[in-house]
């Protein structure tokens, strides 16, 4: 398979950056204005305790990136601009590099399950995830309970 659309399951997705502070209502209100629900919900405490929330709407997918600061990230990270959920994570890197696009991470284990990521022509960076089975605890959180709702 060469091409690299046949390896994406899922997305896309738009990243945002969000300061905590404006975390809670940022969801609330994609959540309740943009007939949303939340798809997955996972903090990584080894990364300034930042929090992922991936949010599911027909409007637009997002997924939100709620910490205080990116200092010290990969430059990368705070450039990506878009999220694609895929089964194959290291399928679709070797799709991505075949098509003339550039790897910038390869499969990386984070608590959903594994992400990478690639540069397009132009400077586009595009974030693969895929979901673990051991991922699956974080799939459809209850709203109410995280107090997004």
């Amino acid at each position: 398979m060469s091409d690299l659309s046949s390896f994406l399951t899922g997305g896309p997705y738009t990243r945002v950056f969000v300061q905590p502070e404006a975390g809670r209502d940022f969801v609330r209100n994609y959540l309740h204005n943009f007939d949303a629900r939340l798809e997955y919900v996972f903090s990584i405490p080894r990364l300034n305790n930042l929090q992922v929330v991936g949010i599911t709407s027909p409007l637009g997918n997002v997924s939100a990136v709620i910490t205080d600061s990116l200092d010290g990230f990969p430059d990368y990270l705070a450039r990506t601009s878009v999220l694609y959920r895929t089964d194959d994570i290291d399928g679709t890197l070797r799709a991505a590099e075949a098509a003339g696009m550039k790897p910038l991470q390869e499969k990386t284990p984070v608590p959903i399950g594994f992400q990478g990521r690639f540069e397009t022509p132009g400077g586009y960076v595009v974030e693969l995830f895929e979901i673990s089975p051991e991922g699956r605890q974080y799939l459809d959180p209850d709203a109410t309970e995280l107090g997004f709702a």
